[in-house]
């Protein structure tokens, strides 16, 4: 009795096709933005004018026992880098205008009883180029997204 050879084993290139697709589709939603998530461009996000600056984005934890919460904003990676701008939020969606192609790190101090929390977070805004996608030229922030809210 002859033994067959299945087709895979006769053309390996639909296992390798199939492999980079994989790879490219969980590269592409291993992301670490959320706007880095989309295979499309949203017009509303278009800047028709190459921008310097756009808003950093903070999210924090307000409530009863921090109704405030002070932040400084570090140019740099770390926060032996130079203090770029000290501030006090009062709602849980901080926005500061900044420029855009800087590292930021973020410091948000807490308060627990009689303890103080201190949560940090870092990221680069930086600008994506996408032609003429819109009908116009776009511009897209991407990054500049922190997140020092307590975990409960």
């Amino acid at each position: 009795m002859k033994k067959r050879k299945s087709f895979t084993s006769l053309n390996p290139l639909p296992g390798y096709i199939g492999m980079l697709l994989l790879l490219l589709f969980g590269v592409h939603f291993r992301a670490c933005e959320p706007e880095d998530r989309s295979w499309t461009v949203d017009c509303i996000d278009c800047f028709d004018h190459k921008p310097d600056s756009a808003n950093l984005i903070v999210y924090l934890t307000i409530d009863q026992e921090n109704p405030m919460v002070p932040l400084t904003f570090y140019r740099g990676s770390d926060t032996t880098a130079e203090v770029d701008w000290i501030d006090t939020a009062f709602i849980d969606e901080f926005k500061l205008y900044s420029a855009i192609g800087e590292h930021y790190t973020i410091k948000a101090t807490y308060r627990s009883g009689d303890k103080t929390v201190i949560a940090f977070d870092e990221d680069k805004m930086s600008l994506k180029d996408e032609g003429e996608s819109c009908g116009s030229p776009c511009y897209i922030v991407k990054g500049g997204i922190y997140d020092v809210r307590l975990v409960r």
